[in-house]
């Protein structure tokens, strides 16, 4: 081996040295920084949960001392946990309570308006309300207090008894702020959103409640006039953009009742939302709407839609209305098909929670408690939205209480939106004839021809068609035939004077002359036949969308009449419908 060869060996082996080695510093720099990566993942994660103990411990610390805090309102936790006692056992029908009554643990306990209210109704079963008890828990918060004596008294079967205290539930958008929700007789601070004004009218779960009890007939009949009075006030409210959205949310669908028949309701609507749902993504026909909401009207009206009887009596909810195991609800307890609780639970549940919120000087440290410890990890307990909580807005519940398949919230609703449902109605009644009149557009040698039901177009068509048929055409280029006829002239004399030869040009040039006279002739007769063919194909047309717009104005005219007839029916029907409501 020469020299030279050796050389390339150790040069080679020398470079592949020099590989291997740049390889394993690759991968061994990839290993530092994938531990790296790995280091710093680990360290994020143990700083978390280092943070999340910390919350927890500072959030079991705080308990702690909430709780201490709470022990320093021992007589009103005592108070509290009595009044729910003697609350629950006149509720549930347990007779005799005179040993709850009684009970030294329901002392008084001073600016707290559940220990006079509790005593207030003590007497219920026997059909006996402590005036004077009722009056000072009344006085002490006017608002709870009579939502309390309310609902109790309506539970027990003797809504008669706490009459005079219903509008002071329902009325809360309209009494005076002094005076109101507090033990000391000062206003309780509304929450506070700046630059921002409420939307709508709201309703909370007490007014819910207390409505939904009204149109399933345990308030009695004065118990509806009172309900319905407040509502009209609270329509009173609305503003201009509210109204607006009501009556476009009245007329995205049918109602359900009184039934299902042909001349009632759009059936696409309820074929696209399925049972249960009633809200539509497009507007339904105006026509089957309209007939729809003229028989509930009239439905209403004749009472085929209606009140149930008044017959109020106790409910027996038992001691509560979400324990398991518990024997079959009673009457009024039941969930409603729509899935919203029964009346008479959802009652109950008001009553719960105006027990379980507190005293003043301790509600805002019960409510700090049940913070913390869910956010230390307990089970929240489900006890329903609180008594004060917004069950939705006016306008949304009083639409589904008419498009629903309840007849009392329905009847209960009825007078409340007659003006509205009327002019919505003719509304769109007016949209509709506002609606263009149907037209059709075709065009013909750069012309458009409109066809409308007042316009056939005639005059245009013509003119259209003869442009068309008077349009040059492209034929027999005379030019050209000329001039190789006049070689094929020239040529066949100089055949004859001079050589036979010339005959032969003079042959080819008659050929091409005759060609370009026959292709000439032929390019016009196609164009003018393209011509007429395109005017024949134009007046099938133009008779075509004569007839179609002819049937569409038909068809726009009738349905304009029948929705004219038909809005004539509704108001006949909401006049009947909408008698003054009491004030």
């Amino acid at each position: 081996m020469s020299t030279y060869s050796y050389w390339r060996s150790d040069q080679g082996n020398m470079q592949a040295l020099s590989d291997e080695l740049a390889a394993q510093a690759a991968m061994a720099r990839s290993r530092e920084a994938s531990l790296s990566r790995r280091l710093r993942s680990l360290e994020g994660d143990l700083s978390s949960r280092v943070e999340v103990l910390t919350r927890l411990v500072n959030a079991l610390i705080e308990l702690g001392e909430v709780r201490e805090e709470l022990a320093l309102f021992t007589p009103a936790r005592r108070a509290r946990d009595a009044a729910r006692a003697l609350t629950r056992a006149v509720v549930a029908g347990e007779g005799d309570v005179s040993h709850l009554r009684r009970s030294p643990d329901l002392a008084d306990v001073p600016g707290y308006w559940l220990v006079p209210a509790a005593l207030a109704v003590a007497e219920l079963p026997a059909g006996r309300l402590d005036p004077e008890a009722a009056r000072e828990a009344l006085l002490r918060d006017r608002r709870r207090a009579a939502t309390y004596l309310v609902a109790v008294c309506a539970l027990v079967g003797q809504p008669d008894l706490a009459r005079e205290w219903t509008p002071w539930v329902l009325d809360a958008p309209v009494l005076p702020a002094a005076g109101w929700g507090s033990a000391d007789g000062a206003p309780e601070a509304a929450p506070e959103r700046p630059g921002e004004a409420p939307d709508e009218v709201l309703v909370t779960t007490s007014e819910r409640a207390l409505w939904r009890a009204a149109a399933a007939g345990h308030l009695g009949n004065d118990g509806v006039a009172v309900v319905r009075a407040a509502l009209a006030e609270r329509v009173a409210l609305l503003d201009d953009d509210a109204h607006a959205r009501w009556r476009a949310r009245l007329l995205e669908a049918a109602p359900a009742l009184p039934g299902s028949g042909g001349d009632w309701g759009s059936p696409e609507a309820v074929a696209a939302d399925g049972p249960g749902s009633r809200r539509r993504a497009a507007a339904p026909d105006a026509l089957p709407l309209l007939r729809s909401w003229t028989a509930w009207s009239r439905a209403v009206v004749a009472g085929e839609v209606g009140l149930p009887t008044a017959a109020p009596r106790p409910l027996a909810l038992g001691a509560s209305s979400g324990s398991t195991g518990a024997p079959p609800a009673a009457p009024g307890t039941a969930a409603t098909p729509s899935g919203a609780p029964a009346p008479g639970a959802a009652l109950l549940r008001v009553v719960g929670s105006l027990v379980n919120e507190g005293a003043p000087v301790e509600r805002g440290l019960l409510e700090r408690a049940e913070l913390l410890a869910d956010r230390v990890g307990r089970a929240p307990e489900d006890d329903g939205p609180e008594w004060d909580a917004s069950a939705g807005t006016l306008v949304d519940l009083l639409v589904d209480d008419a498009r629903g398949a309840d007849p009392g919230l329905a009847a209960l609703a009825a007078p409340l939106l007659v003006d509205d449902l009327r002019v919505a109605s003719h509304a769109r009644a007016a949209e509709l004839a506002a609606t263009p009149a149907p037209s059709r557009a075709l065009r013909l040698a750069g012309r458009t021809v409109t066809v409308t039901p007042t316009e056939d177009g005639a005059a245009l068509a013509t003119t259209a068609r003869s442009e068309l048929l008077a349009r040059p055409v492209d034929g027999v280029s005379w030019g050209v035939v000329g001039g190789v006829g006049a070689i094929a002239v020239a040529t066949l004399v100089l055949g004859i004077a001079v050589a036979p030869a010339w005959f032969a040009v003079t042959v080819v040039a008659g050929v091409v002359a005759a060609w370009q006279w026959f292709s000439g002739e032929q390019r016009a007769r196609d164009q003018r036949a393209a011509a007429r063919s395109s005017a024949e194909r134009f007046d099938a047309e133009l008779a075509e969308a004569r007839t179609a717009v002819a049937a569409e104005a038909e068809r726009a005219r009738t349905q304009r009449e029948a929705v004219a007839t038909v809005v004539d029916d509704l108001d006949d029907a909401l006049a009947d419908l909408g008698a003054p409501t009491p004030a």
